[in-house]
């Protein structure tokens, strides 16, 4: 089967490697993106990696700023497995390979499956937490285990307004515009965006109690694509911090455990004990990082 390997070096020095299954892989900030890049780096689609029989293409769906091969900006252009591939200021190197573990290759051979987003998060979660072990000076010092069951970031979704008649209305106007302003600032601040979710939902109850369809309808909707897509990038900054973990990239790992610490924020239990441990841990490795 074929696969497409990607290396990703961001600004800050960090450098990811994913192995995708598919013929086409989006890049972009966008959370249906199988490459995804910080909101500073790229639009929410910016570029498409397409897999064909002559090799591998690349091909800008944004110009802002505009993606460039080798420094050279291209609207459509095959792409070399020697060529960077820049976006904004990250740098990608792109290679088809028979395998995860093989080298590269020319021409497709076989069937190819595609595989989405989820599922490529599926599948990683489900490798053996004991890999990523915190390590220490000598094995006195290990950290614990992942633990296997994070925590959920919200119950079942809200169907009842606390309150009835015009009351509902006004507390359906009430959450709205709070859940309306967290949305907004939830590219900044990641608890808004899992706050906004019961807000939305609540306004939705209170609109519904209250005779205002439309309204309603408009906050189910809001809430129900919020919990996929917070649902999804949950899940993909803890495959990050299990990569990082794994590659013993401590500030990756610094910076992960930071951000889903956001995500679990006000709640209790032994994954947020264990971020929580992890977090003080990293500030320590990263302190200890030789200057050069």
């Amino acid at each position: 089967m074929r696969v497409l390997r990607f290396q990703i070096r961001l600004p800050t020095g960090q450098v990811d490697q994913l192995n995708i299954e598919s013929e086409r892989v989006l890049i972009g900030s966008g959370a249906h993106c199988e490459i995804r890049l910080p909101l500073d780096q790229a639009k929410i689609e910016h570029v498409l990696i397409e897999l064909g029989p002559a090799g591998v293409f690349a091909r800008a769906m944004n110009f802002e700023p505009a993606p460039t091969i080798n420094n050279i900006p291209f609207t459509q252009a095959p792409l070399p497995p020697e060529s960077v591939l820049g976006v904004n200021q990250t740098q990608i190197f792109v290679m088809a390979s028979d395998s995860a573990g093989a080298g590269p290759t020319s021409g497709v051979q076989g069937q190819k499956k595609k595989t989405s987003p989820i599922t490529l998060i599926a599948v990683l979660l489900m490798l053996p937490a004991g890999l990523y072990l915190v390590l220490g000076d000598d094995g006195a010092t290990q950290g614990p285990k992942m633990p296997k069951e994070p925590p959920e970031l919200w119950g079942p979704p809200i169907v009842s307004c606390p309150q009835s008649g015009p009351a509902a209305m006004a507390l359906g106007r009430e959450r709205l515009a709070v859940a309306d302003g967290k949305r907004e600032r939830r590219p900044f601040h990641v608890q808004d965006g899992v706050q906004a979710v019961p807000l939305y939902e609540t306004a939705g109850a209170c609109f519904r109690a209250a005779g205002e369809q439309p309204y309603a309808a408009y906050c189910e909707e809001t809430a129900r694509a919020l919990r996929v897509e917070i649902t999804n990038d949950y899940r993909t900054q803890r495959v990050r911090l299990e990569h990082a973990l794994n590659v013993e990239d401590w500030q990756g790992a610094l910076k992960g455990t930071h951000t889903l610490l956001q995500y679990v924020e006000g709640r209790q239990g032994e994954y947020v004990a264990w971020l929580t441990q992890l977090e003080r841990r990293m500030r320590v490795k990263v302190s200890e990082k030789p200057k050069t």
